[in-house]
């Protein structure tokens, strides 16, 4: 009889364990890989707003968002770059306006932005572009452009669920640096050709759509070109640069934050899972590299960094809860002859800019600087 009963419990919790691996295997596809558009949520409130400053009730993560040194604050009929000094009192924060675009009043329901440019270049930065496209191998891929009198171009690669305004913060950084810019998408954003079933793969598909990018910059008169990678477009670029044959046409390459061993992200996000049993994470990923279909091998680029030669600038942050710091670590430690490392101890996942504007913007012209002319 207590052997029954055994047996019985035996069952139920293997059952149970089961049931647990596959949920957090369809939560690793979902979250991870899956793309999904979002409807963009409005839920904090201006409480007064005049020429100078905006105050504001925030909620959820605009708590912490609305502190940061800068910051974008979006709402349905305009938006507001804020940086400088801020108070709080009573849950209200109060900032300075920096620039604004449309018009927010009273009561106006809005959102906080890393990427504090959200619309277009000409309506955020008062930029001319142009809309371009241009043939990769699954079809047409769009972007914009935002010229400049030269023949150096960099071209921004935005990260996981994200869209081509995540780079239009550096843009003014760039035109300094006399560079035309790129703004691109890749397959799978809302505009483009899909592929693989709707999946991000993290650079294992997507890096020839950097390439026919790379290819529209050669083909307009480029002869200097560099990249901007975000996060997940990190990956992308890093993934580029390891098998495009065009990868001795770029002559520097800027990663924010960058994606270079997923393994070790679900490693670190698996352990913050309280009901994950202890060694659940190989048939998690086991299940999750059948439903994707891809080899998670694949995706530790750090395995291949002596393959590298292009000039990198890293940046990176102690306190990137996303994409664990030690990665980038790894790359600065182990390929010293062509990195340049930045650091930061505050800063969010690819959030450097909003928390540490000044040093970043410097490292990236100093960057440029050094590397256009090799």
């Amino acid at each position: 009889m207590i052997a029954i009963v055994f047996s019985s419990i035996s069952a139920v919790v293997a059952a149970i364990v089961v049931f647990i691996i596959v949920y957090y295997a369809i939560e690793t596809r979902r979250q991870g890989f899956k793309i999904f558009w979002q409807k963009l949520e409005y839920f904090s409130s201006v409480i007064s707003i005049d020429e100078e400053k905006v105050s504001f009730r925030p909620r959820g993560k605009d708590i912490s968002n609305g502190l940061l040194d800068n910051i974008g604050l979006i709402g349905r009929t305009g938006s507001l770059a804020l940086s400088g000094p801020c108070t709080t009192e009573e849950g209200i924060i109060t900032r300075q306006i920096v620039s604004r675009n449309g018009f927010l009043e009273k009561g106006a329901w809005v959102r906080t932005s890393l990427f504090v440019h959200e619309e277009n270049p000409k309506t955020n930065l008062d930029l001319d572009y142009h809309d371009v496209s241009f043939e990769s191998e699954l079809g047409t891929l769009t972007g914009w452009h935002i010229p400049e009198d030269t023949t150096h171009w960099i071209i921004g690669i935005h990260g996981h669920r994200s869209y081509r305004t995540e780079t239009m913060r550096f843009v003014p950084t760039f035109q300094k640096c006399g560079l035309n810019v790129l703004l691109s998408d890749y397959r799978n954003d809302e505009n483009a050709p899909i592929d693989k079933g709707g999946y991000h793969m993290f650079g294992l598909t997507e890096w020839p759509d950097l390439e026919s990018a790379v290819n529209f910059c050669k083909a307009n008169g480029a002869e200097k070109i560099f990249l901007m990678g975000h996060s997940m477009g990190g990956a992308i670029l890093i993934k580029y640069l390891l098998e495009s044959p065009t990868a001795s046409l770029i002559n520097g390459a800027i990663l924010e934050s960058p994606a270079l061993d997923l393994n070790k992200i679900i490693a670190m996000k698996a352990a913050e899972i309280p009901l994950l049993p202890r060694g659940a994470e190989y048939p998690v990923k086991k299940l999750v590299s059948r439903m994707v279909g891809l080899k998670w091998e694949d995706l530790n680029y750090l395995e291949r960094i002596k393959e590298l030669s292009t000039p990198i600038l890293l940046i990176h942050s102690q306190a990137d809860e996303t994409v664990p710091v030690a990665l980038s670590d790894q790359l600065a430690t182990q390929r010293p002859d062509i990195v340049t490392y930045l650091r930061l101890e505050n800063a969010l996942h690819a959030a450097a800019w909003n928390t540490d504007k000044e040093i970043v913007e410097s490292s990236i012209g100093t960057f440029i600087s050094e590397n256009i002319n090799n």
